[in-house]
């Protein structure tokens, strides 16, 4: 299997985000309340009930009757895996509700680095994390097994002052890059301020902050009843 991540990264970073999430934590709290509302809008009553990690370990007492995953797939090695590991680990009647970032989140930030980095160097390296593509998700929720499955997306714009601004919240909120080819040296400051440049330039707004795409697509299976 191809290691997409370095796993030793992504746990330092989800430590660190543990020590400051809250102050980061906006977006996972909307996600998981718009989780909530769905589940509630099923109007069933659910026992077992695990939220994964994306080192995903299910305990001994599986199936579950809900299984919940929360921006947090995309740092897995293997999403059809995943996917069918979670599937397998339902009850008949059990759901499933994921929540992943969309192919379109961070489209300006990874344009951004990749213009200003072809200009300093010639060349570029993986800075953002690869993510699903709207079209392909109810092609993995079917392939995994699920029964009557349903994709929606959110798109939720969100503003920075400044590039740094916007880094930092990352980082707080442990999404920084943990891609395995990324470059592993140090980033110059030269690099995000010809970045910021380009940012303000192609897609900044006229009061000057920078606008900052997220798109969130929800995923709903049924286990096999």
């Amino acid at each position: 299997m191809m290691t997409l991540f370095n796993t030793h990264s992504l746990r330092l970073h989800k430590e660190r985000s543990q020590k400051t999430g809250k102050d980061h934590a906006f977006l996972f709290a909307h996600v998981e309340k718009e989780m909530t509302e769905r589940v509630l809008e099923t109007h069933q009553s659910f026992e077992k009930i695990i939220k994964l990690s994306p080192e995903i370990s299910f305990p001994k007492e599986e199936p579950f009757d809900l299984i919940l995953s929360c921006l947090q797939a995309h740092w897995t090695h293997d999403l059809p895996q995943f996917l069918t590991t979670i599937r397998l680990s339902l009850t008949p009647k059990g759901l499933f509700l994921g929540a992943l970032y969309g192919g379109q989140s961070l489209f300006e930030l990874r344009e951004s680095l990749l213009q200003a980095e072809l200009a300093l160097t010639g060349g570029a390296s993986p800075r953002v994390a690869p993510m699903v593509q709207l079209s392909d998700a109810p092609i993995l929720l079917s392939r995994a097994g699920f029964s009557n499955p349903v994709v929606d997306i959110e798109t939720i714009t969100i503003t920075y002052p400044s590039l740094v601004s916007l880094m930092h919240d990352l980082r707080g909120m442990g999404e920084t890059n943990i891609v395995e080819e990324r470059q592993k040296t140090f980033t110059s400051r030269h690099l995000f301020e010809k970045a910021e440049a380009i940012y303000k330039a192609s897609y900044g707004l006229a009061n000057g902050t920078l606008p900052v795409t997220v798109q969130v697509i929800y995923l709903t299976g049924w286990g096999s009843g």
